[in-house]
């Protein structure tokens, strides 16, 4: 029988740390202030360096030297350092002046800890030495990652509780908005000097000029940006919304309260209320345009597709239509395109008498067409449902103490966040029927008298009947003398057709639906997109018309 030390070669052999001597040294600071104004960095480099010849490891590489904080492990210089050390193959250890220089993630950082050693890297920290291969050092080391992490929660919990008395006593206490700056940056809340800039004073005027009523949001960006301020609509419309603009601080730090700020105010209170009121009415919009020229613009020349452009005869007092191409001979009397256009109108008038019969085809298309969408929703619905009822259960888990607040958080957020999701897909809330009833009797109404709407509109309500009918503009063609369109809104292509076959059909005689809302689904009602939208409001100044559309 053969000895059994022969076996020897065929047994795994103990996995030694001492053979690697390289080391890697971290260090770092929490906030960029200690980085430029202490020697905490050079500190503790310094130690570790002696740490590691007292113990004859060899540096092969520095990391950190700035300033991250240690509340998440998501940190440049951390990572870096970490991958590092696991590609490297040499790197025994990694040597930080205290375990909480390393990380305060406490059970996180212990798992990181534990990954290192599982590839031979030990975390040695220069003033709180433990002996890392050892049941109680590892106990040890662990411990010192959790106080981190507890010391961690302790000052978020004083440091938000300092804060909230400082917001209630009217300090700001973050960089504030466009308009104003912080003179004593570095000092502490209470010694701050917010004052008003030069974009301040003229966010100042256009605040007034919103109160006003008469500039519209547009209107006040164009007047701010010829005096300087580069701004947009978004923009200018967030700063309205902001009530810190009139003294008042709001955060979600202090939810439901509202204090009044020591800060200087751009806008009296009563102004802004009367700004975001709902009641408030709307700016009135400024019509730039020849009111005897309501097509300009609107029309374009068939043949170059260049917009037509106005001017007016003096001597004759006559109004003309006119294509700005060189050597294009596109010019119209403007009261003859306008006879053009009413009579390219009233072909698409329908008869009053369908009116009944075409109102039912609409509400049996419109029906039609949005059961996908409602089943849709329904599906989504459900699935909100189903994720509330997991959220709820999470919370009585929680509560009862059956779950950690990691896994609590980890979960309640991937919840809220699919709900969130889920509640985007829904479209707008479907017409009811009363509003769908009155929709389509507002848009039979108007396309019964699509004419002298048109001709006795002003000329703000005579560009957006063109644009709601012709969306895509009218063309004129100068050798034909014709006026024609790519494109006319579906339902007024599509309520003459069905007049033209309504006509047909004898008196008393039953009506298929299905025939009709064929004749208008290809057209119209069907959408050709993914989400088609089925129906808008416009409102014409002096009264509104509400219109059924795809």
């Amino acid at each position: 029988m053969k000895k059994i030390e022969q076996f020897q070669q065929f047994a795994p052999q103990e996995r030694t740390f001492s053979e690697r001597k390289n080391a890697l040294i971290y260090t770092r600071v929490s906030t960029k202030e200690q980085a430029d104004t202490n020697t905490s960095l050079e500190t503790q480099k310094k130690h570790c360096v002696t740490y590691a010849k007292n113990n004859g490891y060899t540096v092969s590489a520095y990391f950190g030297g700035t300033h991250e904080s240690a509340k998440s492990d998501d940190r440049k210089e951390f990572k870096r350092m970490l991958k590092y050390a696991k590609q490297s193959g040499s790197i025994g250890y990694i040597i930080v002046y205290s375990y909480d220089r390393f990380s305060r993630t406490g059970s996180s950082a212990a798992q990181i800890t534990n990954e290192l050693l599982q590839s031979g890297i030990q975390v040695k920290a220069v003033t709180q030495e433990v002996d890392t291969m050892s049941p109680s050092g590892k106990f040890q080391q662990n411990l010192f990652y959790m106080f981190s992490q507890f010391d961690n929660e302790l000052r978020k919990d004083k440091t938000i509780t300092a804060m909230s008395d400082l917001l209630r006593k009217g300090y700001w206490l973050w960089t504030p908005p466009l308009g104003y700056i912080n003179k004593n940056k570095y000092q502490k809340a209470v010694d701050w000097n917010i004052e008003m800039t030069d974009d301040g004073k003229l966010l100042k005027k256009a605040f007034k000029w919103k109160a006003s009523g008469v500039h519209s949001n547009a209107e006040i960006v164009g007047k701010l940006n010829k005096l300087g301020m580069k701004i947009n609509d978004k923009r200018i419309h967030e700063i309205f919304k902001n009530p810190f603009y009139c003294g008042i601080l709001v955060c979600k730090m202090l939810p439901g309260e509202v204090i009044e700020g020591r800060h200087p105010k751009l806008v009296s209170q009563e102004d802004f209320l009367k700004i975001n009121s709902v009641e408030s009415t709307h700016p009135k919009k400024h019509i730039s345009g020849n009111s005897n020229l309501p097509l300009k613009q609107f029309a374009y020349c068939d043949n170059c597709k260049t917009p037509l452009t106005g001017f007016l005869v003096k001597q004759k007092g006559i109004y003309y239509y006119k294509c700005r191409t060189k050597g294009c001979s596109c010019t119209k009397s403007a009261e003859q395109l306008h006879t053009k256009f009413e009579k390219k109108l009233k072909r698409l008038q329908v008869d009053g008498k369908y009116n009944d019969i075409i109102k039912d085809v609409m509400i049996y298309t419109y029906d039609s067409v949005t059961n996908e969408i409602r089943d849709k929703e329904a599906s989504i619905k459900k699935q909100i449902t189903e994720l509330q009822k997991k959220l709820d259960a999470l919370e009585e888990r929680y509560a009862i103490g059956e779950i950690e607040k990691d896994i609590y958080v980890k979960f309640s957020e991937r919840f809220k966040s699919e709900v969130n999701s889920l509640q985007a897909e829904i479209q707008n809330p479907e017409i009811s029927s009363s509003n769908l009833q009155k929709a389509i009797d507002k848009a039979l109404m108007m396309s019964s008298k699509l004419h002298e709407t048109w001709t006795s509109g002003d000329l703000e309500q005579k560009r957006q009947l063109q644009n709601l009918v012709f969306p895509s503009g009218i063309g004129y063609d100068k050798q034909t003398d014709r006026v024609q369109t790519k494109r006319v809104n579906s339902i007024f292509s599509a309520i003459p057709l069905l007049t033209k076959d309504l006509g047909k059909i004898k008196s008393g005689e039953p009506v298929d639906f299905n025939q009709f809302s064929a004749r208008v689904t290809p057209t119209g009602f069907k959408p050709v997109t993914a989400r088609a939208e089925i129906w808008c409001a416009i409102q014409l100044r002096h009264g509104a018309i509400f219109c059924f559309l795809a």
